[in-house]
């Protein structure tokens, strides 16, 4: 089987990091034969990455090379069984073309997409879908009826390093966009440190901006490199949110991070993190400024609740969240989008 990956960008991009790129040790060996293309150059996903906009030239080049792989995509279509579309949004007449000559196409997405641009015909046209919760899967079935529910996946092969027991450090890996959810709780973090000397707290790719920096928080820039051993450090992991329609389709990506890393976490009970922590046993849920003080100060006074959760999290993770765990369902989807007996493909 050969499949051809058009990814919304390369590794650097979370979402085609975790739901493309992550599967691809698993394929070769498996005898699936594949091929990548990303729709957003290198140099534009770095500029995205550190919130740079392009000038006129960048602008202009990012076209030419947008024009180049859809050409590269329309020459190599036909020579593989699926071709995979990662959360890009092609315009109607390309996914129509696209779809004369291969009719075999998998649309995947793990954010509301919907709420920007019009995805209806790419959902409606494709011989599969796959999103990252039950509540992309809800709104993708109205228009498809082959809708695959596989959330992102985690790497479970990381060996755990002994906790420092001098300090303790609460942690946040995420976007520069995503800050904005971090900025109620900076009253709650004031507090936390008054209170707690021996208390470190660093952000890993939060926008430096006006609102860390009488907060005595160190914000650390993202990189794949650094991601790891970032994570090593972390004593406890937030995911704070707030409350619509695009954070009830996120995918919790974050939390899934911090229990495969044995990191015990504290988030807000919005969509699908209600589905990956259990409250009480891998981490806790909050919604006010007061419960994510209180939350964090049981943490915080209390290392060995921080580890027997943070070891049920790193088994939870294993067991449901893992590439190993998903890895079937994904496999299968794949092979019967592939099958030719599949109604309407034949």
């Amino acid at each position: 089987m050969k499949i051809l990956f058009l990814t919304i960008g390369d590794q650097t991009v979370a979402s085609s990091r975790v739901r493309v790129y992550g599967y691809l040790p698993f394929l070769a060996g498996r005898g699936i034969k594949y091929k990548l293309l990303s729709f957003t150059s290198h140099a534009k996903c770095k500029r995205i990455l550190n919130l740079k906009k392009d000038n006129s030239v960048q602008y202009i080049l990012e076209i030419f090379y947008k024009v180049h792989v859809i050409i590269r995509l329309f020459i190599l279509s036909k020579r593989y069984n699926i071709i995979f579309v990662q959360k890009v949004i092609l315009p109607k007449i390309i996914w129509k073309i696209l779809k004369m000559a291969n009719r075999k196409i998998i649309f995947d997405f793990d954010d509301a997409i919907y709420l920007y641009k019009d995805i209806t015909y790419l959902l409606k046209g494709a011989a599969s879908v796959i999103t990252s919760n039950k509540y992309l899967k809800k709104f993708a079935f109205e228009y498809n009826k082959e809708v695959h529910e596989l959330i992102s996946p985690v790497n479970m092969n990381k060996r755990l390093p002994p906790r420092k027991d001098d300090f303790v450090t609460l942690g946040w890996v995420g976007s520069p966009e995503a800050s904005k959810y971090l900025y109620p709780l900076i009253p709650v973090f004031k507090k936390l440190k008054e209170r707690f000397n021996n208390l470190n707290i660093e952000f890993m790719g939060a926008k430096k901006d006006s609102h860390f920096k009488s907060s005595d928080i160190n914000i650390i820039k993202w990189s794949l490199e650094a991601e790891k051993g970032y994570l090593e450090k972390i004593d406890i992991g937030i995911m704070p949110l707030g409350d619509d329609e695009w954070t009830r389709a996120k995918g919790g990506y974050k939390l899934l991070l911090y229990m495969s890393m044995g990191i015990p976490c504290v988030a807000t009970p919005v969509g699908i993190n209600k589905e990956i922590v259990k409250e009480g046993e891998t981490g806790f849920f909050a919604n006010s400024e007061e419960e994510w003080l209180n939350k964090l100060t049981v943490f915080l006074e209390n290392k060995k609740l921080r580890q027997d959760m943070g070891c049920r999290g790193r088994l939870r993770a294993k067991e449901y969240f893992s590439y190993n765990a998903v890895l079937p369902k994904f496999l299968d989807v794949i092979k019967s989008c592939a099958s030719p007996e599949r109604a309407g493909l034949i």
